[in-house]
């Protein structure tokens, strides 16, 4: 518990570091942040357009597909917030040797990578999939109650701890393959299909979604059970055992890893 408490307090300075960092180049950080709005505008305009023309789809409506989007691309957002820095590990850590410098330090590893990088450029994804949820949600008449806020904020915790999980498993993975990311670049096209109903896709599709790589209970059940749709409290009850079970093959994986690792130095 002690160690928690200390990683806790060392984060909130880490993360107090890179807000002050950031807004000493202010006008670099709102090109950034503006950059990315407009990035996530387009997905956003994508997905209102298609829905526009194509009102259901397999038995969900319109404004039940903005819900699961808003939601998805919330969770995204914030991991790409909190844990961007995964995606740099295969080629500035290891097959350039910054992890060396990482294991010299007296702190974890893991720590030490996620934390040098939050990327606070990345929150219009957050903000946008909120308000594209909370606007949906209107649409449909869930009003905001305790409970149901409660449940997204831990669907967004929930589902952003299985994306870092399933990340640093495939980060970790580039120990013993020394790519460049594209084990993980493959992995990330499945992101998209998880911003959807996973019940409009094959079988075989939903079955990787859901027990193969977790992403569908990043937000789809958890927002399925807010829709009230049928079958999906047993499924809600499942995420978090979903990111529990993602959170143990990853630590695995580092742990292994870093035993693996081989300095790039000649």
């Amino acid at each position: 518990m002690k160690r928690f408490f200390f990683y806790s307090q060392l984060y909130g300075a880490y993360l107090a570091n890179t807000v002050k960092s950031r807004m000493a180049y202010r006008a670099d950080f709102w090109v950034g942040f503006t950059a990315n709005l407009m990035i996530q505008l387009i997905g956003v305009l994508f997905i209102t357009s298609l829905t526009a023309r194509i009102p259901q789809i397999r038995g969900w409506g319109r404004h039940e597909i903005l819900f699961i989007f808003g939601i998805a691309q919330a969770v995204f957002g914030l991991f790409n917030v909190l844990f961007t820095n995964l995606f740099e590990l295969s080629g500035r850590y290891i097959l350039e040797g910054g992890f060396d410098r990482v294991l010299l330090r007296p702190l974890g590893s893991y720590f030490q990578v996620v934390t040098e990088r939050i990327d606070l450029e990345d929150l219009p994804g957050v903000l946008l999939g909120l308000l594209m949820a909370g606007y949906a949600a209107g649409k449909l008449h869930l009003d905001p109650t305790p409970g149901r806020v409660a449940l997204v904020a831990l669907a967004l915790a929930n589902g952003c701890a299985i994306y870092a999980a399933v990340f640093t498993a495939l980060a970790g993975l580039t120990f013993w393959f020394r790519d460049r990311g594209s084990i993980a670049s493959v992995v990330l096209m499945l992101e998209g299909f998880a911003r959807y109903p996973a019940t409009i896709f094959g079988k075989w599709l939903q079955s990787v979604l859901t027990w193969v790589v977790p992403f569908a209970f990043a937000a789809f059940y958890p927002s399925a059970w807010l829709l009230r749709k049928p079958g999906s409290g047993t499924m809600v009850v499942l995420a978090p055992l979903a990111a529990l079970a993602a959170a143990l093959v990853a630590a695995a994986v580092w742990r292994r890893g870093v035993r693996r690792y081989e300095s790039a130095g000649s």
